[in-house]
C-alpha cells in the first residue's frame, strides 16, 4: 500500500527528504520517535489516511543484517506502518564519505581517515551509550506495574479484601516488576555489557567505516570531527551539517545513487 503521509521526527528529516520524495508521500514533522507510531495509527484509523512513519534506529535496536532498505519497525493490520533507518540516525548518512566527497570536494581517503579518528576518540563513549540503551530496553514500562489484579473486570473487586491478602498481592506485583530491573541494572551486568561493547569496538571495527556508520551516533561522530573541521575552515560541526544538508537538498538524484538505502526507502513508501 503506498503511503500518503509519512511522519518523521524533526525539521532536518523534512528538509532532507522533501526533495527526494517530492510530495509522494507528503512529509509531516511528527515530533519525538515515540509519538510517530500512535500518530500514524490515528491517521489510518480515524481519518482513513494511508499514513506511516520513519524514525531513527538510535540505541533502541541492534543494526539489521539487510542494509538495502529501512527496517520495518511496526505493522498495522498486517501491513507495514513504520520503518527505522538501518544506520543509527539520519546524520549518519550526511557524513557518509561518498556524500562528503561530492558535497565538499575533499578526497575520500581524507574523509575516511577523519571519521576513523573521530570514531576512535568516542568509542568508549559509544560503548557506554550502547550499554545504557541495552539496559533501557530491558526495563519494563511503568504501566505494566498494574494497580489492580490483571484478570479483574473493570467494575469488580478481588475475592479476598483482607489486609494480608491484598498486601501479599501488592508485594508480589512489585517484586515481579522489580526482578528484571534488578537483573538489567546490577553492577555485574552493566560492567559485562560495557566490556563487551568495548571489545566489539576494537581496531578492526574502527577500520570498517561501514560498521562505524551503522553502530555509532552520527551526531557524536560529527562532534568528534570538530578539530579536523577547523583545519578545513569550517568553524563547527553544526555548520558542516548545514553544508551537507544543503548539498543533499540540491542534489536529490545523486543522493539516491550514493545512498542505496534511501533509494530503497523511496520504493518502500511508494509500493
Amino acid at each position: 500500500m503506498p503511503i500518503a503521509k509519512l511522519f518523521v521526527e524533526g525539521a532536518l528529516d523534512v528538509q532532507l527528504l522533501a526533495p527526494i520524495l517530492l510530495g509522494k508521500p507528503v512529509l509531516q514533522k511528527g515530533g519525538p520517535k515515540g509519538s510517530l507510531k500512535p500518530r500514524a495509527r490515528t491517521e489510518r484509523r480515524e481519518n482513513n489516511v494511508a499514513a506511516g512513519y520513519l524514525r531513527d534506529r538510535d540505541f533502541d535496536h541492534y543494526p539489521p543484517t539487510d542494509f538495502s532498505q529501512p527496517t520495518v519497525d511496526s505493522t498495522h493490520d498486517d501491513v507495514p506502518l513504520g520503518w527505522r533507518w538501518c544506520r543509527h540516525e539520519i546524520e549518519n548518512y550526511l557524513i557518509d564519505p561518498a556524500v562528503v566527497r561530492e558535497a565538499m570536494g575533499w578526497s575520500t581517503s581524507e574523509v575516511e581517515d577523519a571519521v576513523r579518528r573521530a570514531a576512535d576518540r568516542i568509542r568508549s563513549y559509544e560503548a557506554a551509550r550502547w550499554t545504557i540503551g541495552v539496559v533501557r530496553r530491558a526495563l519494563p514500562p511503568h504501566h505494566e506495574l498494574r494497580t489492580r489484579p490483571e484478570a479483574l473486570s473493570e467494575i469488580d473487586l478481588p475475592p479476598a479484601l483482607d489486609a494480608a491478602s491484598v498486601n501479599a498481592w501488592a508485594s508480589k506485583s512489585i517484586a515481579d516488576h522489580q526482578a528484571p530491573i534488578t537483573a538489567a541494572t546490577g553492577p555485574k551486568a552493566v560492567q559485562a555489557s560495557l566490556d563487551a561493547f568495548a571489545a566489539q569496538f576494537d581496531g578492526a571495527f574502527l577500520a570498517d567505516l561501514a560498521k562505524v556508520l551503522v553502530w555509532f551516533s552520527g551526531k557524536d561522530l560529527l562532534a568528534g570531527l570538530a578539530d579536523w573541521l577547523i583545519t578545513k575552515d569550517i568553524p563547527n560541526p553544526g555548520q558542516f551539517r548545514a553544508f551537507l544538508r544543503h548539498w543533499i537538498m540540491e542534489n536529490p538524484t545523486r543522493t539516491l545513487e550514493l545512498l542505496p538505502e534511501w533509494n530503497g526507502m523511496v520504493k518502500l513508501v511508494r509500493t
